[in-house]
């Protein structure tokens, strides 16, 4: 059975997780989930099925790739054919039959390059349309003459274009790697044939080695984090070694911070009854002092006259209240005849401004 360290390494390893072996063992049944996981994940987090489809779509572009790397190789050879020939041409003369070779060749690479475009649609649309209304049979039109320099073709084209391609490999293998002392032809090109191999050779280099740098990585992360958690340990030793030092004068020190402190309040009192007395000096100066006098003289006067109204009103209420239980009635009817008073004044008011008005309208008749 394996320790918590290992199925933890474990896991990192298939996973890209982190777990320490504390996780493992205070997690025993997430751990199992992450078991079951390993084997429907890669150590990238990439499902398997998804990778392996992954691989194959990479495996067929790579094959279109491929492909489409030769027939462009093929045809940026033959332009840049023609265009040595446009410019031999005019230095010297061809014979006829290189003439129209050439002009054949131009003819059928132009065909080439317009039937790449002349059937387009719109995108998302079921209608197609034609470049200038041509289609390919009309493009087309003439391959039987083109049939009869076939021969010329593959007599003086073919192998012009395999010398400039295996010039341009040995220049590109020489480059790879290249060498001081000169080497026969047949050597050369047996290297630029193995290029591709050494290439690949590299590429595999490559990635072993990068695959060792994450392996190195992941060790030393794994070395980090060992290095992490015993640096953890020893700093809560040493966290509590001063604990328990401190405990030990700690009676000490607080005593001498009760003594501080208590210092400090009497200090702090003393200060307050200081600026306490400066505060009444500076408010109560001689000129406050006969102002305040002044005002408790208006005040006292104040105070004896409002005493003087509320004994004389005391006493008339007393006065009213001698009459008996008929002062409220009278009261209440003095209330009335108010009330009703004012109801009579407004509505002696609104007939008075009725008649105003009737009296501006016969005026304003006549």
């Amino acid at each position: 059975m394996m320790s918590a360290q290992e199925t933890a390494d474990k896991l990192n390893n298939s996973l890209p997780i982190h777990l320490t072996a504390s996780n493992v063992q205070q997690n025993p049944e997430f751990v199992k989930l992450l078991k079951s996981l390993t084997r429907h994940l890669t150590d990238s987090g990439m499902s398997i099925a998804f990778q392996k489809d992954m691989l194959q779509a990479k495996d067929a572009l790579r094959e279109q790739k491929l492909k489409y790397l030769q027939i462009w190789t093929l045809y940026s050879e033959l332009k840049e054919l023609l265009i040595e020939y446009d410019i031999k041409k005019q230095e010297v003369h061809p014979s006829s039959a290189t003439l129209q070779l050439y002009d054949t060749m131009k003819v059928s690479v132009a065909q080439a390059e317009a039937l790449d475009y002349i059937d387009f649609h719109t995108e998302g649309g079921e209608q197609s349309a034609t470049l200038l209304g041509l289609k390919a049979e009309q493009l087309l039109t003439g391959e039987h003459q083109k049939k009869s320099l076939h021969q010329s073709f593959q007599q003086s084209i073919i192998p012009e274009l395999e010398t400039r391609l295996r010039s341009k490999c040995e220049t590109v293998a020489s480059f790879h790697k290249p060498t001081k002392q000169a080497e026969n032809e047949q050597l050369s090109f047996a290297k630029a044939t193995q290029l591709p191999a050494f290439l690949e050779n590299e590429k595999q280099l490559l990635d072993q080695e990068r695959k060792q740098l994450h392996h190195n990585r992941m060790l030393r992360d794994k070395q980090f984090r060992q290095l992490y958690e015993v640096l953890m340990q020893s700093l809560q030793t040493l966290q509590k070694l001063i604990a328990d030092h401190r405990l030990q004068s700690q009676a000490k020190h607080d005593r001498v911070m009760a003594e501080w402190l208590a210092a400090k309040c009497d200090a702090m009192c003393l200060k307050v009854r200081v600026l306490q007395n400066q505060m009444i000096r500076d408010t109560y100066t001689p000129e406050a002092i006969q102002a305040l006098r002044r005002i408790k003289a208006y005040l006292k006067d104040a105070e004896e006259e409002s005493t003087a109204e509320f004994h004389r009103l005391t006493q008339t209420l007393l006065a009213y209240e001698s009459v008996g239980m008929g002062f409220d009635s009278l009261v209440q009817q003095y209330t009335a005849l108010m009330a009703e008073i004012d109801n009579k004044k407004w509505a002696l008011r609104e007939l008075r401004q009725n008649q105003g008005s009737e009296l501006d309208d016969l005026w304003n008749q006549h």
